[in-house]
């Protein structure tokens, strides 16, 4: 049963919680699909979702003549949520040396908080569901949930990208005016641009604008370019160390277009439990302890609203 959907700057906002709101902003800032992703609050943790299979057969009639009955049919999919945080601990050691507890505590919030939105990241594309995490979205592209181009129109090997491809991949957003992000490294945010400059035309495609916090952000034909970075061992999480057939240096690009019931979603258990808590000091071990706990997942309504641009080379 879903409860509405916000997205998690918004929600920041309008609580009371300053320690919740300052971890839940670090979190947005370190991930730029939780900046724009919507999360729909469900309770429990998976919600149902009915897909339009096929249409009733309208039709034409003479007089005095009846219609053939004809019916449209839904499939039943289910979207799952999954466990994701960890404790704060900070030594009494620490506190007594350097004395501020406060801004030590807030140091580790901060920390938890930016791999909590990497490791969301990494989950967004490559959870598989079956380690304790959610489904992301090659796995769910793969089961239908979304579209596959292989990037200068080789599905076997890859190639190098080209502005057609984007192009193509766009166009496969049917009922979709414009996807509201390009996700991708920085390689392939420079090999677009560097495809830009070279066509002679390319600068009126390529702009620049400011994401929710001020920072400058590339677009591409008026998409937000947003970079997609290191997952909390330092890998880049889109790197060129995918295969496709042959080929073992390829990444991939995304075309997303968010949204609640229609489209790429959030998804937020427990009725959109965020916990966020301080302990103090505990009996039990001499620390200060805390904890973050939030209960994510996706749900893709429309296979029509991403396109995985997959075996993009020679970046």
């Amino acid at each position: 049963m879903t409860t509405g959907s916000v997205t998690l700057l918004d929600a920041a906002k309008s609580g009371s919680d300053l320690l919740k709101a300052g971890v839940v902003e670090t979190l947005i800032q370190e991930s730029p699909i939780l900046e724009q992703l919507p999360q729909t609050t469900i309770h429990g943790n998976a919600i149902k979702h009915e897909e339009e299979v096929s249409l009733p057969s309208p039709e034409f009639r003479s007089v005095n003549e009846s219609y053939n009955r004809s019916f449209g049919s839904d499939k039943e999919h289910f979207w799952g949520t999954a466990i994701l945080g960890g404790e704060v601990y900070v030594d009494n050691y620490l506190v007594k040396v350097r004395g501020n507890v406060q801004d030590i505590k807030r140091k580790q919030f901060v920390k938890m908080a930016k791999a909590m939105g990497r490791t969301f990241d990494k989950t967004f594309f490559d959870g598989t569901g079956a380690a304790k995490d959610f489904k992301g979205v090659n796995t769910l592209i793969t089961e239908g949930f979304g579209q596959l181009y292989g990037a200068a129109g080789d599905a076997t090997n890859g190639g190098t990208l080209t502005l057609a491809d984007l192009d193509v991949a766009h166009d496969l957003m049917r009922g979709q005016s414009q996807a509201d992000a390009l996700l991708c490294s920085r390689a392939v945010r420079r090999a677009i641009t560097n495809l830009a400059r070279g066509s002679g035309v390319g600068y009126p495609y390529i702009d620049v604008a400011v994401d929710l916090f001020g920072r400058q952000i590339t677009t591409w034909n008026g998409i937000p370019i947003r970079i997609i970075g290191d997952d909390v061992g330092g890998t880049a999480i889109l790197g060129a160390d995918e295969t496709r057939g042959s080929s073992t240096d390829c990444s991939s690009a995304y075309l997303v277009s968010y949204g609640e019931d229609e489209n790429v979603t959030g998804l937020l258990g427990a009725g959109g439990s965020f916990e966020v808590k301080d302990f103090g000091e505990t009996e039990a071990s001499p620390g200060h302890l805390g904890r973050v706990e939030v209960y994510p997942g996706i749900a893709i309504y429309n296979k029509y609203s991403i396109v995985r641009v997959d075996g993009i080379r020679n970046l």
